[in-house]
C-alpha cells in the first residue's frame, strides 16, 4: 500500500550484483524515477553500527553502487556519485543506470540511413546501448545493464535514418536529443531502461480523481507548449511537416533540427522527419495541461495507484474537480519522487502531463 511502506538500503559492487553489506540507522531516504533524464536517490545515515561504518569505509562513487528496498522488494539502484561525510552522520548520493550512459562516449559509427524499412527510434536506441555499453560489460565485474535493456514497440513508431560520427556525442546526449526532439521516450525502473516510442501504451492505471491524492493537487495549462504545426530538418534541405492551423487555435508553428537525420541517397527519406515532426506533436494540441502535487500534497495511500503502476510513461485517465472547470483527460506519467524519514511516513509525489490522441497499444518487445 502507498503511503505505509518502509525502506531499507544497501550497498552492492558495480552490477548490483555483490552485496557489500546493509545500511543500518537510515534516517532518510529519498528515490525518484523520471521519464526522459536520469533520477537520483539519496540516503542520509546516522548513529551507525561498527559494522556499517566498515562498510561505508569502503564505499567509492563510481565504483560502488546504492541499491534501496520498499518492503524488501528492489525499487531503485544505481551507481553511487556522492558521498559527503559529516562528524556524525554519512549522506550518500546516487544516480539510476542512466549514470553510465552519461559517461560513455558514442565510439562507433552510429548509421541507420541504409536500412529498409527504416529503423524505429527504439531499435536504434537499444542497438547503440548494446554497442557501447559492451566496454563496460568486459569489465570485472561488469555494468549488468545490456541484458534489463527494454524496447516497447507499436504500429506508427517513429523511424529515422540517423547518421553519428564517432566521439561526436556522449550515449545520454543522444538519447536525450532523440527524446526531447524525434518521438521517443525512456526511463529507468531498477536495472531496467525502458525505450518506447511516444505514442506506444505500455500500462494504463486505473482511473484516478483527486480523491486519490491528500493535499492540493495543482493543473496548469501551458500556451508557449502548444503547437499546431511541427517542422523537422537536417538543416541541408530535408525535412518533414506535421499538423496545420487548428480551427480553434489558429496556426502555431515548431521548428527542430535533426543534424544526424541523413537524406540525400535515399528518396523517401522524408518520411523519416515527417514521422518524427508527427511524434513531436504529441502533447501539443490543444494546450497541454500539467498536473502536479506540490510540496504538502502526495498520493492518497489507499487511492488507486499501486507502486507498481508508478513507471514513468504510464498512462493513467485522471477526472477532477477544480475550481471553474472539470477536467477529464488522459495523462501520461513524468516523475514520481518517494521521501521517507525516521519517525514520519512515506510520501510519494508525482508529476503528470497530456498524452496523445494518437496513442496506441504496445504490440510487441525488443
Amino acid at each position: 500500500m502507498l503511503g505505509c511502506a518502509r525502506h531499507t538500503a544497501a550497498l552492492y559492487d558495480r552490477g548490483g550484483m555483490t552485496r557489500l553489506g546493509p545500511l543500518d540507522t537510515v534516517v532518510d531516504v529519498d528515490w525518484e524515477r523520471k521519464r526522459d533524464d536520469m533520477s537520483m536517490a539519496f540516503v542520509r545515515l546516522q548513529g551507525s553500527s561498527w559494522e556499517c561504518q566498515k562498510i561505508l569505509a569502503t564505499a567509492e562513487p563510481n565504483r560502488h553502487e546504492l541499491v534501496i528496498f520498499r518492503e524488501g522488494k528492489r525499487v531503485w539502484e544505481g551507481p553511487v556519485s556522492q558521498i559527503e561525510w559529516g562528524s556524525d552522520y554519512v549522506r550518500i548520493e546516487a544516480r539510476d543506470v542512466m549514470y553510465y550512459a552519461y559517461r560513455l562516449i558514442v565510439r562507433s559509427p552510429q548509421d541507420a540511413s541504409g536500412y529498409d524499412p527504416k529503423w524505429t527510434l527504439v531499435k536504434y536506441v537499444k542497438e547503440m546501448l548494446t554497442t557501447e555499453f559492451a566496454r563496460r560489460e568486459a569489465e570485472d565485474p561488469p555494468i549488468n545493464v545490456t541484458p534489463y535493456i527494454r524496447g516497447f514497440l507499436s504500429p506508427s513508431a517513429a523511424t529515422t535514418s540517423r547518421v553519428r560520427a564517432p566521439y561526436s556525442n556522449t550515449v545520454f546526449e543522444e538519447m536525450d536529443d532523440i527524446a526531447r526532439y524525434a518521438g521517443m521516450d525512456y526511463t529507468v525502473v531498477g536495472r531496467s531502461i525502458i525505450l518506447s516510442d511516444v505514442h506506444t501504451v505500455f500500462h494504463q492505471t486505473p482511473p484516478t480523481s483527486e480523491a486519490d491524492f491528500l493535499g492540493p493537487v495543482i493543473i496548469s495549462s501551458y500556451g508557449l507548449q502548444l503547437a499546431t504545426f511541427n517542422a523537422v530538418t537536417n538543416g541541408e534541405g530535408e525535412y518533414g511537416v506535421a499538423g496545420g492551423p487548428d480551427d480553434y487555435y489558429g496556426l502555431w508553428e515548431t521548428l527542430y533540427t535533426a543534424t544526424a537525420e541523413e537524406g540525400e541517397e535515399l528518396p523517401d527519406d522524408e518520411d523519416v522527419f515527417t514521422r518524427q515532426a508527427e511524434s513531436g506533436l504529441v502533447g501539443w494540441n490543444p494546450v497541454p495541461f500539467v498536473v502536479r502535487l506540490p510540496d504538502g500534497s502526495q498520493l492518497n495511500p489507499n487511492g488507486a495507484l499501486s507502486i507498481d503502476d508508478l513507471v514513468p510513461g504510464a498512462r493513467i485517465p485522471l477526472r477532477a474537480t477544480m475550481t471553474a472547470r472539470t477536467f477529464s483527460m488522459m495523462q501520461k506519467l513524468d516523475f514520481v519522487k518517494v521521501h521517507e524519514s525516521a519517525g514520519s511516513a512515506e510520501a510519494i509525489t508525482i508529476t503528470l502531463s497530456t498524452a496523445s490522441k494518437k496513442d496506441e497499444p504496445m504490440t510487441g518487445t525488443l
